[in-house]
């Protein structure tokens, strides 16, 4: 059946009226995404606010919507510095005092002020086994960076870092070499990034590694969340002889997207007093186990 010229231009009037009402829709539609995206952002902070302890399974029912997009939004306003992510959930942030501004990344400062006391410990012990004229190898993480704060009174002590913000801490400290291994800056967690490390680190042999690490599981080993800074791990743990992994007990017995390394009978783990007593003696028996016991 054939169409008559009227007809065949009433048909190509109504596809384009057709064609606008969809893409009002989907602006609408749009819009609607950005304003429901925007209230639920919202209410993460004041579900946040009212209880930091929430889990993201008791927000994602709160709020009616899947446990995927409660991370995606957490993660989503964690990169505008409102919150930082920790194990099973969220903690908001308070404004960072004007005196402790010489970071030079906000969100790892966001990241350090959580289990600041542990941390702080941690780095305390971890830095009183490092020996004069020793070299060792110091990782990114906010742990890590308690250890160069507590790297004193040290004699003849070399010091190769990945990190500016450790670099930092360690400017002008008497008795230690400072030097740092250059690379593509990562604003993220002030890492540098260097694509010939492989080699700088083959020529390496430190005495002691200090690593830090996302989460410690005793069936699943260390594990992290970012793949280039989980290789550099790697790369670490063969650059020395004796290798530590900074790990405070709230990421023991959990578990990270990407997988490092097993723990190992030569591991040595440093970890705070509030690990439980099962869960010490367990890694007890996998590697050697430091256990801080506070300021």
């Amino acid at each position: 059946m054939g169409f008559t010229m009227f007809e065949n231009v009433t048909i190509i009037e109504n596809e384009h009226k057709l064609s606008w009402i969809i893409k009002f829709i989907i602006m609408n539609n749009a819009g609607e995404r950005e304003m429901f995206l925007t209230k639920r952002h919202e209410s993460i902070l004041e579900i946040l606010k009212d209880n930091s302890d929430i889990s993201i399974a008791e927000m994602s029912a709160q709020l009616q919507v899947s446990e995927m997009t409660v991370r995606r939004d957490l993660e989503a306003l964690e990169n505008e510095n409102l919150l930082v992510r920790v194990r099973g959930g969220a903690k908001l942030i308070e404004e960072q005092p004007e005196s402790d501004n010489s970071f030079l990344n906000r969100r790892f400062y966001n990241q350090a002020a959580v289990h600041q006391q542990e941390k702080k410990a941690i780095g305390k012990l971890a830095a009183s086994l490092v020996h004069n004229d020793e070299t060792i190898l110091i990782d990114a993480g906010s742990t890590a960076l308690e250890l160069t704060k507590h790297l004193h009174g040290k004699r003849g002590v070399t010091a190769v870092v990945t990190t500016i913000n450790i670099a930092e801490e360690l400017e002008g400290r008497e008795g230690v070499t400072t030097i740092i291994t250059g690379g593509v800056f990562r604003s993220r967690t002030t890492t540098l990034m260097n694509p010939i490390l492989n080699q700088m680190l083959k020529q390496i042999h430190a005495d002691k590694v200090f690593i830090g690490v996302t989460a410690a599981s005793i069936t699943e080993g260390f594990t992290g969340n970012d793949f280039l800074e989980s290789d550099i791990k790697r790369l670490l743990m063969q650059s020395g002889k004796e290798v530590y992994w900074l790990v405070d007990s709230s990421k023991i017995n959990a578990v990270s997207s990407i997988s490092i390394t097993p723990i190992m009978k030569e591991h040595h783990i440093i970890t705070d007093n509030k690990i439980s007593p099962e869960v010490r003696e367990q890694l007890e028996k996998k590697c050697r186990l430091w256990v801080a016991e506070g300021e």
